[in-house]
C-alpha cells in the first residue's frame, strides 16, 4: 500500500506541531539565507535507515530516522552521532511519500544544511533544498556538486532557482555540464565564507 502525501495535506491534516500554516509549500532560498538560516551545515555520508511508527493527533505517520558518518563540519555543532528523522518511509507493507523530498540511499555522500531536526517534519533548511549530493565524473573522478534533483550546481546563485523535476529536471541535467558544477571544496568554502560573514556582522 503506498501513502503519498503533499505538504498542503500534512499541514492541516497529520502534523499537528511539526510544522505551521506557513509551511505549506517550499519556498527556495537565497543562498545566504540557506547558509545562515540553517543550525549547521556538514558533509556527511549515510550509514543506515531504520523506520518506526508514531501516533499525531490520531493519525499513525511512518518516519525514516538517517544515521550518518561526518565527513566535515561546515559549520555550527551538529550532534554525535548524527542522525536525522524525517516523515516518510517504508514500514511493513505500508509505505508514506512527502512530494518533493529528498530520498536517500546507503553509502550516499551529500552537503547538508540542517534545521529543526526532531522539531520539523523533515530536518533540512527548505526540504530539498537543502541537500546537495556530491557526485563524480565517471571519467576524471572530478568530485562535484548537484542539487537535489542531479542538476550541476555551477554557481550558489542557483540555489534560489526552482527545483524542477520529471523531464525539466532530466532536460536540466543532460544541458548543464559536471566539469562546470562546483567542487565541493569549492562550495564548502563559499558557505563558511558566508557564515563568517554573518558572525561578523552579528559582532558588531
Amino acid at each position: 500500500m503506498l501513502l503519498s502525501v503533499r505538504l498542503m495535506m500534512l499541514v492541516g491534516a497529520m502534523l499537528g506541531n511539526f510544522v505551521t500554516a506557513q509551511a505549506t509549500t517550499v519556498v527556495p532560498p537565497e543562498f545566504t539565507e540557506l547558509v545562515n538560516g540553517s543550525d549547521y551545515v556538514v558533509r556527511a555520508k549515510v550509514l543506515s535507515l531504520t523506520y518506526e511508527t508514531r501516533v499525531q493527533e490520531g493519525q499513525t505517520l511512518i518516519f525514516t530516522r538517517i544515521e550518518f558518518e561526518t565527513i566535515e563540519v561546515i559549520a555550527g555543532a551538529p550532534p554525535s552521532p548524527l542522525v536525522l528523522t524525517m516523515l516518510g518511509g517504508k514500514f511493513g507493507d505500508t509505505e508514506m511519500t512527502v512530494a518533493g523530498a529528498p530520498q536517500f540511499r546507503v553509502g550516499e555522500e551529500d552537503i547538508l544544511f540542517v534545521e529543526g531536526n526532531g522539531r520539523n517534519f523533515h530536518p533540512l533548511y527548505a526540504v530539498m533544498h537543502g541537500r546537495y549530493p556530491v557526485q563524480r565524473e565517471p571519467d576524471t573522478n572530478r568530485e562535484y556538486i548537484t542539487r537535489s534533483n542531479g542538476v550541476p550546481l555551477a554557481d550558489v546563485a542557483e540555489v534560489v532557482l526552482p527545483m524542477a523535476e520529471g523531464p525539466m529536471a532530466a532536460m536540466l541535467r543532460q544541458r548543464q555540464s559536471p566539469a562546470t558544477a562546483l567542487t565541493p571544496e569549492e562550495f564548502v568554502t563559499q558557505i563558511k565564507q558566508t557564515r563568517a560573514g554573518e558572525s561578523t556582522s552579528n559582532a558588531k
